[in-house]
C-alpha cells in the first residue's frame, strides 16, 4: 500500500513539473447589458436580417500542428468551438439568458498550451448595426470574471468598441470604447466592469456600430527547459518513481 502511495506521489510530481510549463491565457465576461437613456428612449438591434451577415461568433486554432475550428451564428444566441492537441487547447464558447437577446449574455476565450505549441482563441459577441433614437445614450457594459495571462507570450483582452457609421466607415472616438488587457505573467488589477456609451446626435434617429469581443492567445517555448521549480519538481519524480520500481525489481 505505501509503495503504491509513493508511486502515486511520484507521478503526481511529474505532472506538476509539467503543468508549471504551460501558457494560459482565460477571458470569462458575464451580465452583457445593453441599455439606452435620453432622447427618444429607443434603439433597435437588427436581428436575423437578409440584409446583415451573422453577427457573432466563435475560432479558435493551434499552431504546431495547425488545429482550426469555428463557428458563426446571430448575436444573442449560443455557441462554441475548440480544438485539441494532445495537452494543448483552445476554446471560445457563448451562452445565453434568452436567445435573440444580447442582455444577460456571458462568453469566454481560453487557451492552454504547452510543449512548443502555441494558439489562439476569440469570441465575438456582437459586430452589428444599431439604430438609435435622436438624442439618445446607449450604454454597454459587463462583468468581468477573468482577465488571465500565465506565460511569457500569453495575452487576454475584452473590450467593447461603439463608432459612428455611413455603412462603409466606423469612427471610434476614445471615449465610446472600453478595454481590459492583460499581457506575459502581470496580473489583471483593473476594472470588474467595463461600461462604454455613446450619444446619438440631437438631430436625427442615427446608426451606430457596436463591437464585443475577447481575445486570449498563447504561445510556450519549443523545447522547453524546465525553470529550477519545474525542473525540481521533475527530479524528484523521476527519483521516486526509479525508487519503487528498483524496490518492486
Amino acid at each position: 500500500m505505501i509503495k503504491n502511495i509513493k508511486f502515486a506521489a511520484g507521478m503526481a510530481l511529474v505532472a506538476a513539473s509539467q503543468l508549471a510549463l504551460a501558457d494560459v491565457a482565460e477571458v470569462q465576461v458575464s451580465d452583457v447589458n445593453l441599455s439606452v437613456s435620453g432622447g427618444g428612449w429607443w434603439y433597435y438591434l437588427p436581428v436575423d436580417v437578409d440584409w446583415r451577415d451573422k453577427s457573432a461568433g466563435t475560432s479558435v486554432g493551434l499552431n504546431n500542428p495547425s488545429f482550426l475550428d469555428s463557428a458563426v451564428f446571430w448575436h444573442g444566441n449560443a455557441g462554441s468551438s475548440s480544438v485539441v492537441d494532445g495537452a494543448s487547447t483552445a476554446m471560445a464558447s457563448m451562452t445565453t439568458q434568452n436567445p435573440s437577446d444580447l442582455n444577460g449574455m456571458a462568453a469566454q476565450a481560453r487557451v492552454d498550451v504547452s510543449g512548443g505549441q502555441s494558439g489562439w482563441s476569440f469570441a465575438k459577441v456582437i459586430d452589428n448595426q444599431i439604430l438609435v433614437a435622436a438624442g439618445s445614450t446607449i450604454t454597454v457594459s459587463l462583468k468581468l470574471d477573468s482577465v488571465l495571462a500565465q506565460g511569457a507570450m500569453s495575452q487576454g483582452n475584452a473590450y467593447i468598441e461603439l463608432c459612428s457609421t455611413d455603412f462603409t466607415t466606423d469612427t471610434c472616438l476614445p471615449a465610446n470604447y472600453a478595454e481590459a488587457v492583460v499581457f506575459g505573467n502581470a496580473a489583471y488589477s483593473g476594472p470588474t466592469t467595463l461600461t462604454a456609451s455613446w450619444t446619438s446626435p440631437s438631430t436625427d434617429n442615427t446608426w451606430a456600430k457596436i463591437h464585443i469581443g475577447l481575445t486570449a492567445s498563447a504561445e510556450s517555448v519549443a523545447a522547453p527547459v524546465p525553470e529550477p521549480t519545474s525542473l525540481a519538481l521533475w527530479m524528484a519524480g523521476l527519483v521516486s518513481i526509479a525508487l519503487f520500481r528498483r524496490r518492486r525489481a
